[in-house]
């Protein structure tokens, strides 16, 4: 399972929005749900990449979640089974 935040102003924001999925499939529900009505995404082409190592604030591997066209829309504690990884750009 893997830990999933969506992205807030405050990490202690975020923190509040974790939920506890297994694998893309759970990551589109997720997102849908708290999604603005009307305007929901076509998530195909979302991929995750690291954000570099382990936020020591609350021990994540941490990995942003990316939807082209709507930038970052969330954090894991490690990679997602089903979602794709792109190579950080240094």
């Amino acid at each position: 399972m893997t830990l999933f935040r969506q992205h807030r102003g405050s990490l202690a924001d975020a923190m509040k929005t974790v939920t506890d999925l297994k694998d893309r499939e759970a990551l589109e529900q997720d997102i849908m749900s708290w999604w603005c009505a009307g305007l929901l995404p076509d998530l195909a082409d979302m991929w995750t990449e690291s954000y570099g190592g382990v936020d020591e604030r609350i021990d994540w591997d941490t990995w942003v979640v990316h939807l082209p066209g709507y930038g970052v829309l969330g954090f894991t504690d490690g990679p997602l089974q089903g979602l794709s990884q792109k190579a950080v750009q240094g």
